[in-house]
Protein backbone atom coordinates (compact mmCIF):
# COMPACT_ATOMS: atom_id res chain seq x y z
CA UNK A 1 0.00 0.00 0.00
CA UNK A 2 2.94 2.38 0.34
CA UNK A 3 3.19 4.97 -2.36
CA UNK A 4 6.62 6.19 -3.45
CA UNK A 5 6.79 9.91 -4.04
CA UNK A 6 8.87 11.28 -6.90
CA UNK A 7 11.62 12.38 -4.51
CA UNK A 8 11.80 8.89 -3.02
CA UNK A 9 9.86 9.61 0.19
CA UNK A 10 7.09 7.28 1.28
CA UNK A 11 3.63 7.91 2.66
CA UNK A 12 2.84 5.29 5.26
CA UNK A 13 -0.62 4.31 4.03
CA UNK A 14 -0.87 1.34 6.40
CA UNK A 15 -0.44 3.62 9.43
CA UNK A 16 -2.84 6.16 7.98
CA UNK A 17 -5.44 3.45 7.35
CA UNK A 18 -5.05 2.27 10.93
CA UNK A 19 -5.81 5.85 12.00
CA UNK A 20 -8.92 5.75 9.78
CA UNK A 21 -10.95 2.61 10.57
CA UNK A 22 -13.66 3.44 8.02
CA UNK A 23 -16.04 0.56 7.37
CA UNK A 24 -16.68 1.14 3.68
CA UNK A 25 -14.93 2.35 0.54
CA UNK A 26 -15.28 6.07 0.94
CA UNK A 27 -14.95 8.38 -2.06
CA UNK A 28 -16.92 11.44 -1.04
CA UNK A 29 -14.17 13.61 0.46
CA UNK A 30 -15.26 16.65 -1.57
CA UNK A 31 -18.39 16.64 0.58
CA UNK A 32 -17.12 15.49 3.99
CA UNK A 33 -14.05 13.37 4.64
CA UNK A 34 -13.40 11.04 7.58
CA UNK A 35 -11.26 12.52 10.36
CA UNK A 36 -8.36 10.36 11.50
CA UNK A 37 -8.53 9.14 15.09
CA UNK A 38 -6.04 11.74 16.39
CA UNK A 39 -8.38 14.51 15.20
CA UNK A 40 -11.36 12.95 16.97
CA UNK A 41 -9.27 12.52 20.12
CA UNK A 42 -8.08 16.14 19.93
CA UNK A 43 -11.66 17.40 19.75
CA UNK A 44 -12.43 15.38 22.86
CA UNK A 45 -9.52 16.91 24.75
CA UNK A 46 -11.48 20.11 25.26
CA UNK A 47 -14.12 18.16 27.17
CA UNK A 48 -11.39 16.45 29.16
CA UNK A 49 -10.17 19.89 30.25
CA UNK A 50 -13.57 21.24 31.27
CA UNK A 51 -14.57 18.01 32.99
CA UNK A 52 -11.38 18.06 35.00
CA UNK A 53 -11.21 21.75 35.90
CA UNK A 54 -14.52 23.39 34.97
CA UNK A 55 -14.75 25.46 31.80
CA UNK A 56 -14.20 28.89 33.33
CA UNK A 57 -11.65 28.00 35.97
CA UNK A 58 -8.27 29.70 35.65
CA UNK A 59 -6.56 26.39 34.81
CA UNK A 60 -9.08 25.44 32.12
CA UNK A 61 -8.94 28.89 30.56
CA UNK A 62 -5.14 28.75 30.53
CA UNK A 63 -5.08 25.34 28.81
CA UNK A 64 -7.82 26.29 26.38
CA UNK A 65 -6.12 29.54 25.41
CA UNK A 66 -2.83 27.74 24.88
CA UNK A 67 -4.49 25.22 22.55
CA UNK A 68 -6.38 28.01 20.77
CA UNK A 69 -3.17 29.98 20.15
CA UNK A 70 -1.52 26.85 18.80
CA UNK A 71 -4.48 26.29 16.47
CA UNK A 72 -4.11 29.83 15.15
CA UNK A 73 -0.40 29.30 14.56
CA UNK A 74 -0.94 26.02 12.76
CA UNK A 75 -3.77 27.14 10.50
CA UNK A 76 -2.05 30.41 9.66
CA UNK A 77 1.11 28.48 8.79
CA UNK A 78 -0.86 26.10 6.58
CA UNK A 79 -1.86 28.92 4.21
CA UNK A 80 1.20 31.15 4.81
CA UNK A 81 -0.75 33.83 6.65
CA UNK A 82 -0.28 35.71 9.92
CA UNK A 83 -2.14 34.57 13.03
CA UNK A 84 -3.71 38.04 13.13
CA UNK A 85 -5.34 37.27 9.77
CA UNK A 86 -7.24 34.11 10.84
CA UNK A 87 -10.68 33.59 12.37
CA UNK A 88 -12.24 30.21 13.03
CA UNK A 89 -15.57 29.50 11.36
CA UNK A 90 -18.08 26.63 11.48
CA UNK A 91 -17.67 26.16 7.71
CA UNK A 92 -16.62 27.96 4.54
CA UNK A 93 -20.09 29.32 3.83
CA UNK A 94 -20.12 31.38 7.03
CA UNK A 95 -16.81 32.99 6.12
CA UNK A 96 -18.02 34.01 2.66
CA UNK A 97 -21.29 35.31 4.10
CA UNK A 98 -19.55 37.45 6.71
CA UNK A 99 -17.30 39.02 4.07
CA UNK A 100 -20.32 39.69 1.87
CA UNK A 101 -22.07 41.50 4.72
CA UNK A 102 -18.88 43.29 5.74
CA UNK A 103 -17.87 45.06 2.54
CA UNK A 104 -19.07 48.70 2.41
CA UNK A 105 -21.16 48.40 -0.77
CA UNK A 106 -22.37 51.26 -2.90
CA UNK A 107 -25.25 51.17 -5.34
CA UNK A 108 -24.04 50.81 -8.91
CA UNK A 109 -21.06 48.60 -8.05
CA UNK A 110 -20.61 45.14 -9.54
CA UNK A 111 -19.29 41.76 -8.41
CA UNK A 112 -17.55 39.34 -10.77
CA UNK A 113 -18.40 35.74 -9.91
CA UNK A 114 -16.99 32.74 -11.76
CA UNK A 115 -19.51 30.45 -13.45
CA UNK A 116 -17.97 27.33 -11.92
CA UNK A 117 -18.88 28.38 -8.37
CA UNK A 118 -20.78 26.25 -5.88
CA UNK A 119 -23.88 27.78 -4.28
CA UNK A 120 -21.84 28.88 -1.21
CA UNK A 121 -19.94 31.32 -3.42
CA UNK A 122 -23.08 32.49 -5.20
CA UNK A 123 -25.98 32.88 -2.77
CA UNK A 124 -24.27 35.48 -0.52
CA UNK A 125 -23.75 37.77 -3.51
CA UNK A 126 -27.39 37.41 -4.57
CA UNK A 127 -28.33 38.73 -1.15
CA UNK A 128 -25.95 41.67 -1.59
CA UNK A 129 -27.45 42.37 -5.01
CA UNK A 130 -30.93 42.50 -3.51
CA UNK A 131 -29.87 44.59 -0.50
CA UNK A 132 -27.65 47.14 -2.21
CA UNK A 133 -28.49 47.11 -5.92
CA UNK A 134 -25.13 45.63 -6.85
CA UNK A 135 -24.80 43.95 -10.25
CA UNK A 136 -23.49 40.38 -10.58
CA UNK A 137 -21.37 39.61 -13.62
CA UNK A 138 -20.40 36.05 -14.47
CA UNK A 139 -16.91 35.19 -15.67
CA UNK A 140 -17.50 32.38 -18.17
CA UNK A 141 -15.81 29.01 -18.15
CA UNK A 142 -14.40 27.26 -21.17
CA UNK A 143 -13.74 23.61 -21.88
CA UNK A 144 -12.48 21.47 -20.29
CA UNK A 145 -13.82 23.34 -17.24
CA UNK A 146 -11.67 26.33 -16.34
CA UNK A 147 -12.48 30.00 -15.87
CA UNK A 148 -11.69 32.15 -18.89
CA UNK A 149 -9.39 34.65 -17.14
CA UNK A 150 -9.17 36.83 -20.24
CA UNK A 151 -12.95 37.15 -20.25
CA UNK A 152 -12.89 37.76 -16.51
CA UNK A 153 -10.48 40.65 -16.96
CA UNK A 154 -12.67 42.18 -19.67
CA UNK A 155 -15.57 42.34 -17.20
CA UNK A 156 -13.67 44.52 -14.73
CA UNK A 157 -14.42 48.23 -14.81
CA UNK A 158 -14.26 51.19 -12.43
CA UNK A 159 -17.40 49.99 -10.63
CA UNK A 160 -16.09 46.50 -9.88
CA UNK A 161 -15.91 46.05 -6.10
CA UNK A 162 -15.03 42.35 -5.86
CA UNK A 163 -13.87 39.30 -7.78
CA UNK A 164 -14.99 36.03 -6.13
CA UNK A 165 -13.58 32.76 -7.44
CA UNK A 166 -13.87 29.10 -6.40
CA UNK A 167 -10.53 27.31 -6.26
CA UNK A 168 -11.99 24.04 -7.55
CA UNK A 169 -15.37 23.26 -9.02
CA UNK A 170 -17.40 21.28 -6.48
CA UNK A 171 -18.61 18.53 -8.79
CA UNK A 172 -15.47 18.16 -10.92
CA UNK A 173 -12.58 19.28 -8.73
CA UNK A 174 -11.07 21.17 -11.66
CA UNK A 175 -8.37 23.47 -10.32
CA UNK A 176 -8.92 27.06 -11.37
CA UNK A 177 -6.23 29.59 -12.21
CA UNK A 178 -6.68 31.51 -8.99
CA UNK A 179 -3.24 33.08 -9.15
CA UNK A 180 -3.99 34.75 -12.49
CA UNK A 181 -7.33 35.97 -11.13
CA UNK A 182 -5.41 37.42 -8.18
CA UNK A 183 -3.01 39.22 -10.50
CA UNK A 184 -5.96 40.74 -12.35
CA UNK A 185 -7.51 41.88 -9.06
CA UNK A 186 -4.22 43.44 -7.94
CA UNK A 187 -3.68 45.27 -11.24
CA UNK A 188 -7.24 46.57 -11.28
CA UNK A 189 -7.18 47.39 -7.53
CA UNK A 190 -10.24 45.21 -6.87
CA UNK A 191 -10.97 43.13 -3.74
CA UNK A 192 -10.44 39.41 -4.29
CA UNK A 193 -12.02 36.41 -2.52
CA UNK A 194 -11.11 32.73 -2.94
CA UNK A 195 -13.41 29.88 -1.88
CA UNK A 196 -10.88 27.16 -0.96
CA UNK A 197 -13.22 24.68 0.73
CA UNK A 198 -12.57 22.08 -1.96
CA UNK A 199 -8.80 22.45 -1.98
CA UNK A 200 -7.45 23.15 1.50
CA UNK A 201 -5.64 20.00 2.56
CA UNK A 202 -5.54 18.65 -1.01
CA UNK A 203 -3.19 21.18 -2.60
CA UNK A 204 -0.65 23.69 -1.35
CA UNK A 205 -2.24 27.08 -0.62
CA UNK A 206 -0.25 30.27 -0.16
CA UNK A 207 -2.34 33.40 0.27
CA UNK A 208 0.65 35.57 -0.60
CA UNK A 209 0.87 33.89 -4.01
CA UNK A 210 -2.89 34.02 -4.51
CA UNK A 211 -2.76 37.69 -3.54
CA UNK A 212 -6.27 37.43 -2.15
CA UNK A 213 -7.91 39.77 0.32
CA UNK A 214 -10.10 37.00 1.70
CA UNK A 215 -10.07 33.20 1.71
CA UNK A 216 -12.73 30.95 3.22
CA UNK A 217 -12.49 27.20 3.70
CA UNK A 218 -14.27 24.35 5.46
CA UNK A 219 -12.21 22.05 7.66
CA UNK A 220 -14.26 18.89 7.17
CA UNK A 221 -13.30 18.12 3.57
CA UNK A 222 -9.77 17.42 2.35
CA UNK A 223 -8.22 18.80 5.53
CA UNK A 224 -10.03 16.01 7.42
CA UNK A 225 -11.01 18.24 10.32
CA UNK A 226 -14.21 17.91 12.38
CA UNK A 227 -17.64 18.87 11.10
CA UNK A 228 -18.36 22.42 12.19
CA UNK A 229 -14.79 23.61 11.60
CA UNK A 230 -13.40 26.09 9.11
CA UNK A 231 -11.29 29.19 8.67
CA UNK A 232 -11.62 32.70 7.36
CA UNK A 233 -8.52 34.57 6.21
CA UNK A 234 -8.63 38.35 5.81
CA UNK A 235 -5.52 40.24 4.78
CA UNK A 236 -4.47 42.52 7.62
CA UNK A 237 -4.71 45.68 5.51
CA UNK A 238 -8.22 44.70 4.39
CA UNK A 239 -9.67 44.23 7.88
CA UNK A 240 -10.46 47.79 9.05
CA UNK A 241 -12.94 48.65 6.29
CA UNK A 242 -15.09 45.57 6.84
CA UNK A 243 -18.18 45.77 9.03
CA UNK A 244 -18.98 43.18 11.64
CA UNK A 245 -22.39 41.56 11.37
CA UNK A 246 -22.98 39.47 14.52
CA UNK A 247 -23.08 41.63 17.67
CA UNK A 248 -21.82 39.55 20.58
CA UNK A 249 -19.98 39.99 23.86
CA UNK A 250 -16.63 39.33 22.15
CA UNK A 251 -17.11 40.90 18.71
CA UNK A 252 -17.11 44.52 19.84
CA UNK A 253 -17.47 47.05 22.65
CA UNK A 254 -20.74 47.99 24.34
CA UNK A 255 -20.80 51.48 25.78
CA UNK A 256 -23.81 51.08 28.06
CA UNK A 257 -23.75 54.75 29.08
CA UNK A 258 -24.09 55.91 25.49
CA UNK A 259 -26.19 52.92 24.48
CA UNK A 260 -23.85 52.04 21.58
CA UNK A 261 -22.05 48.97 20.30
CA UNK A 262 -18.96 49.22 18.07
CA UNK A 263 -17.23 46.28 16.40
CA UNK A 264 -13.55 45.57 16.82
CA UNK A 265 -11.48 46.64 13.82
CA UNK A 266 -9.46 43.42 13.52
CA UNK A 267 -10.40 39.73 13.15
CA UNK A 268 -12.11 39.82 16.55
CA UNK A 269 -15.12 41.46 14.90
CA UNK A 270 -16.01 37.98 13.59
CA UNK A 271 -16.36 36.44 17.01
CA UNK A 272 -19.96 35.48 17.65
CA UNK A 273 -20.06 34.42 21.28
CA UNK A 274 -18.63 31.21 22.71
CA UNK A 275 -16.09 29.61 20.40
CA UNK A 276 -16.49 26.03 19.24
CA UNK A 277 -13.38 24.83 21.01
CA UNK A 278 -13.82 21.10 20.24
CA UNK A 279 -13.93 21.91 16.52
CA UNK A 280 -10.93 24.26 16.83
CA UNK A 281 -8.93 21.67 18.79
CA UNK A 282 -9.75 19.06 16.14
CA UNK A 283 -8.94 21.38 13.25
CA UNK A 284 -5.58 22.17 14.83
CA UNK A 285 -4.77 18.48 15.03
CA UNK A 286 -5.91 17.98 11.41
CA UNK A 287 -3.31 20.53 10.31
CA UNK A 288 -0.64 18.85 12.44
CA UNK A 289 -1.58 15.44 11.05
CA UNK A 290 -1.36 16.76 7.48
CA UNK A 291 2.13 18.08 8.12
CA UNK A 292 3.12 14.84 9.85
CA UNK A 293 2.33 12.76 6.76
CA UNK A 294 4.28 15.08 4.49
CA UNK A 295 2.09 18.12 3.88
CA UNK A 296 -0.22 19.17 1.07
CA UNK A 297 2.41 18.70 -1.64
CA UNK A 298 2.83 15.03 -0.73
CA UNK A 299 -0.94 14.62 -0.48
CA UNK A 300 -1.40 16.11 -3.97
CA UNK A 301 1.11 13.64 -5.40
CA UNK A 302 -0.75 10.72 -3.83
CA UNK A 303 -4.17 11.98 -4.91
CA UNK A 304 -2.92 12.54 -8.47
CA UNK A 305 -1.57 9.00 -8.59
CA UNK A 306 -4.90 7.53 -7.49
CA UNK A 307 -6.98 9.81 -9.72
CA UNK A 308 -4.74 8.98 -12.68
CA UNK A 309 -5.26 5.28 -12.07
CA UNK A 310 -9.03 5.78 -11.85
CA UNK A 311 -9.18 7.94 -15.00
CA UNK A 312 -7.13 5.39 -16.96
CA UNK A 313 -9.54 2.59 -16.04
CA UNK A 314 -12.65 4.67 -16.66
CA UNK A 315 -11.44 5.57 -20.14
CA UNK A 316 -11.68 1.87 -21.07
CA UNK A 317 -15.38 1.59 -20.15
CA UNK A 318 -17.68 1.96 -23.19
CA UNK A 319 -20.38 4.61 -22.85
CA UNK A 320 -18.71 6.30 -19.87
CA UNK A 321 -17.74 9.96 -20.17
CA UNK A 322 -15.26 11.71 -17.90
CA UNK A 323 -16.42 15.30 -17.45
CA UNK A 324 -13.60 17.84 -17.47
CA UNK A 325 -9.87 17.42 -18.09
CA UNK A 326 -8.47 13.90 -18.22
CA UNK A 327 -5.18 14.91 -16.59
CA UNK A 328 -5.29 14.06 -12.87
CA UNK A 329 -2.95 16.91 -11.95
CA UNK A 330 -5.52 19.44 -13.14
CA UNK A 331 -7.96 18.24 -10.51
CA UNK A 332 -8.17 18.24 -6.72
CA UNK A 333 -8.92 14.54 -6.40
CA UNK A 334 -12.42 14.69 -7.91
CA UNK A 335 -13.60 12.82 -11.00
CA UNK A 336 -17.11 13.47 -12.30
CA UNK A 337 -18.60 11.00 -14.74
CA UNK A 338 -21.68 10.40 -16.87
CA UNK A 339 -22.76 7.06 -18.32
CA UNK A 340 -24.91 6.43 -21.36
CA UNK A 341 -28.35 5.22 -20.35
CA UNK A 342 -27.79 5.85 -16.63
CA UNK A 343 -28.55 8.93 -14.58
CA UNK A 344 -26.07 10.24 -12.05
CA UNK A 345 -28.45 9.13 -9.32
CA UNK A 346 -28.65 5.59 -10.72
CA UNK A 347 -24.86 5.32 -10.78
CA UNK A 348 -24.64 6.54 -7.21
CA UNK A 349 -27.33 4.18 -5.96
CA UNK A 350 -25.56 1.24 -7.60
CA UNK A 351 -22.18 2.09 -6.11
CA UNK A 352 -23.72 2.86 -2.72
CA UNK A 353 -25.37 -0.56 -2.73
CA UNK A 354 -21.91 -2.09 -3.20
CA UNK A 355 -20.37 -0.37 -0.18
CA UNK A 356 -18.96 2.67 -1.99
CA UNK A 357 -19.63 6.04 -0.36
CA UNK A 358 -20.09 8.67 -3.11
CA UNK A 359 -22.80 10.89 -4.61
CA UNK A 360 -24.57 11.58 -7.90
CA UNK A 361 -26.07 15.04 -8.13
CA UNK A 362 -26.10 18.44 -9.82
CA UNK A 363 -24.02 19.63 -6.84
CA UNK A 364 -25.46 23.16 -6.99
CA UNK A 365 -23.09 24.05 -9.85
CA UNK A 366 -25.31 25.30 -12.72
CA UNK A 367 -22.29 26.62 -14.60
CA UNK A 368 -21.02 23.07 -15.06
CA UNK A 369 -24.42 21.90 -16.26
CA UNK A 370 -24.42 24.74 -18.78
CA UNK A 371 -20.83 24.25 -19.99
CA UNK A 372 -21.08 20.50 -20.51
CA UNK A 373 -24.83 20.30 -21.29
CA UNK A 374 -25.45 17.74 -18.55
CA UNK A 375 -27.90 17.43 -15.68
CA UNK A 376 -25.28 16.34 -13.17
CA UNK A 377 -22.47 13.89 -12.53
CA UNK A 378 -21.65 10.86 -10.47
CA UNK A 379 -18.78 12.19 -8.39
CA UNK A 380 -15.88 10.12 -7.14
CA UNK A 381 -13.67 12.21 -4.87
CA UNK A 382 -10.50 10.46 -3.77
CA UNK A 383 -8.12 11.11 -0.90
CA UNK A 384 -4.62 9.97 -0.05
CA UNK A 385 -5.85 7.21 2.23
CA UNK A 386 -7.84 5.51 -0.52
CA UNK A 387 -6.01 2.54 -2.03
CA UNK A 388 -5.23 1.20 -5.48
CA UNK A 389 -7.36 -1.85 -4.67
CA UNK A 390 -10.36 0.39 -3.98
CA UNK A 391 -9.84 2.19 -7.28
CA UNK A 392 -9.82 -1.14 -9.13
CA UNK A 393 -12.95 -2.31 -7.30
CA UNK A 394 -14.92 0.80 -8.18
CA UNK A 395 -13.81 0.72 -11.82
CA UNK A 396 -14.91 -2.91 -12.04
CA UNK A 397 -18.32 -2.04 -10.54
CA UNK A 398 -18.84 0.68 -13.13
CA UNK A 399 -17.94 -1.73 -15.91
CA UNK A 400 -20.44 -4.24 -14.52
CA UNK A 401 -23.12 -1.56 -14.32
CA UNK A 402 -22.53 -0.55 -17.92
CA UNK A 403 -22.72 -4.17 -19.08
CA UNK A 404 -25.81 -4.79 -16.97
CA UNK A 405 -24.15 -7.67 -15.12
Amino acid sequence: MDTIKKDGCRMDIERIRADTPCGNIYMNHASTSVPPLPVIQAAGRYYDIIMRYGATSAKAEELTQKAYDLALKRTAGLIHAKTSEIAFMPNGSMGIGLIALGIPWKRGQNIILDEMSFISNAAPWFQIRDLYGVEIRYAPAKLPGRIDCQALESLVDRSTALIAVTHSANSLGVLQDVETAGQIAEEKKVRYLVDASGTIGAVEIDVTKLNCDYLAAAGRKYLRGPSGSGILYVRESSQPELRGSIPAWNSGVWDYRQGTFSYHRDMQKWNYGEKDYPAIFGLSEAVRYLEDIGGAVRVKDRIDLLAGRLICQLQAIPGLQIIGPEEAEKRAGVVGICMKGKSAREIALYLNSHNVGMMGHHFFCPGIQKLFQIEGVARLSLHYWNTEEEIDYVADLLLRLQKGV
